[in-house]
């Protein structure tokens, strides 16, 4: 018998919305689908048996048709190189009366495709391969019910048994023990040859005697999300399972201290440094501002430099101190006149948001007063 191997890959979220990307929205659910025929590719230059996805491979129960037209392309693509697809709902695609797996004939017709869309039908049998898939499919976006333990293989004949599951390994502080719970006495004593994790969209390995793995998401699907952009590749008779590289985006956070700058231009190396145009990078700015950074506009300074890359997010949490931000010793008489009334202004308002127009006017009003013409 050949090589029993297999892609195991989950989280890909097709259709997703990418609201938090803004203009680049469309773009990032285009790029999805890059990412699907990646995996394809991969799967057909490994020349695997099978290909596993362990939920919410559609971002919603009703996906728009447009998606569900690409998956299908995906799977008629493998058809012809004989990969089937196992596929197991989410907690975002989850099995619902009116949802997209209860249109079982618009699946029916791709032999290569398997959907765990019965509550009743808990595994399916490649007789060939001698592997029996397990999995309970999730008919809610919540269960707290342990999605891989119950299952009755005393009497399966398979030499290799594959549990797929969508659900929360239970980590302390971590793991909500509403959401599939998976312990690691559960994984542990499990008689399956290899646990395939979806749900939580980093590549991590959670091996307890049984292989047990989440794929991750095969390209970056929410903000602040690392380990991202993997599928999990498996041999199960030599026993090997890797992660392999799929997607581009991925996400880094910098935290700038104002305190720490001195000129404009030394602000904009700092948030440039290492940009790459797949990169999503939140600043965050904080700290006093010093007086050389005094009333830059940062929506600004975000749309000059975004250009740089994928995605930029400027997040202002420094602070603005007229005490300290100010010298009055060196301030003209109308200098002081503008600062004191606006001083006046924001120590009487108890409106917050006339409060924190107040100090904008006073920052931008300071700095044009001292010739600071960039920030227009």
């Amino acid at each position: 018998m050949d090589d029993i191997t297999f892609i195991h890959t989950a989280d890909i979220h097709l259709g997703r919305k990418f609201n938090y990307l803004k203009d680049k929205a469309g773009d990032a659910r285009e790029h999805l689908f890059e990412v699907l025929k990646k995996i394809s590719d991969l799967a057909i230059e490994k020349k695997v048996k099978f290909i596993i996805i362990a939920g919410d491979l559609f971002d919603s129960t009703n996906p728009d048709l447009y998606s569900v037209g690409k998956f299908l392309n995906f799977v008629s693509v493998l058809a012809g190189q004989k990969i089937r697809v196992v596929v197991l709902p989410g907690t975002h695609d989850y099995l619902s009366e009116n949802g997209i797996y209860s249109n079982k004939n618009l699946f029916n017709a791709y032999k290569n495709l398997f959907i765990f869309n019965d509550p009743i039908i808990r595994s399916v049998t490649f007789e060939d391969l001698s592997v029996t898939l397990y999995a309970y499919p999730p008919v809610a976006n919540k269960m707290d019910k342990s999605p891989i333990s119950g299952f009755n293989m005393d009497d399966d004949v398979s030499l290799y048994r594959i549990i797929i599951a969508h659900g929360s390994v239970q980590i302390p502080g971590k793991s909500d023990p509403k959401d599939s719970p998976i312990t690691f006495e559960e994984i542990e004593s499990s008689k399956a040859s290899y646990i395939a994790l979806g749900h939580w969209h980093q590549n991590l390995d959670f091996t307890r005697k049984v292989p047990c793995f989440y794929s991750g998401s095969p390209e970056l699907i929410d903000i602040d999300q690392s380990e991202s952009g993997f599928v999990m590749y498996g041999d199960l008779s030599k026993g090997i399972y890797e992660s392999i590289k799929v997607g581009d985006r991925y996400f880094d956070e910098l935290s700038i201290p104002l305190s720490n700058i001195h000129t404009p231009e030394q602000l904009v190396e700092k948030i440039i440094s290492n940009a790459n145009l797949n990169l999503i990078r939140k600043v965050v700015l904080i700290g006093k501002k010093p007086k050389e950074i005094v009333g830059i506009n940062f929506d600004i300074l975000k749309k000059e430099l975004s250009a740089n890359f994928y995605f930029l997010i400027i997040e202002d949490k420094s602070e603005f101190s007229i005490d300290k931000s100010i010298d009055y010793e060196l301030l003209s008489p109308i200098e002081k006149s503008y600062i004191s009334n606006l001083k006046d202004l924001i120590e009487k308002t108890q409106d917050n948001k006339e409060k924190e127009m107040y100090t904008e006017a006073l920052e931008i009003g300071y700095a044009l007063l001292n010739g600071r013409n960039d920030i227009l």
